[in-house]
């Protein structure tokens, strides 16, 4: 279950001003059996997540964050960011294990993939980005750039970004 009462009110207020309530509810269906014809496994948590955040655009509360420019919005569109990705997908899974589902778009439009335990990251351009270990903590990076972010793997000839 996701935590909002957890978050931090400017957080909060954010999500309210793009459409977000306590009791907004969003059918998945079209979009689990989607992505599950492309080979994407869903989870409870990417149901929850989507359920409550799914076709919401969110724009940051701080554009610039410890060693990054966070200008961009956190775009919930989990096809965006997982139809015709399912190779990054495999790439993160190898990498890091686990089971990886589209939640949307984010810095550069990298694609964001939440692990059916909760471990949220971000892909794209060679590289892959931890946003948080639970989705709170990735909300938290996405919008408010918190901490730094952390490159967790770089594909072959690129130095990771940000060092």
């Amino acid at each position: 279950m996701i935590d909002f009462d957890s978050l931090p009110p400017e957080l909060r207020r954010a999500l309210r001003e793009s459409g977000w309530g306590p009791r907004r509810s969003v059918d998945v269906k079209p979009w689990v059996e989607q992505l599950s014809l492309e080979g994407y496994t869903s989870s409870r948590q990417a149901e929850e997540i989507l359920s409550a955040l799914g076709g919401l655009v969110v724009v940051p509360v701080n554009s610039v964050g410890p060693n990054f420019t966070n200008d961009e919005p956190f775009n919930f569109d989990p096809m965006s960011a997982g139809s015709g990705q399912r190779e990054l997908a495999r790439e993160i899974e190898d990498v890091l294990g686990g089971k990886y589902f589209p939640l949307g778009e984010w810095l550069s439009y990298s694609s964001v993939f939440v692990e059916s335990q909760g471990r949220v990251v971000a892909a794209g351009l060679g590289w892959i980005w931890e946003l948080g270990a639970t989705f709170e903590d990735a909300l938290r990076l996405t919008l408010l750039a918190d901490r730094p972010l952390v490159c967790l793997h770089s594909g072959a000839g690129l130095a990771p970004w940000p060092r």
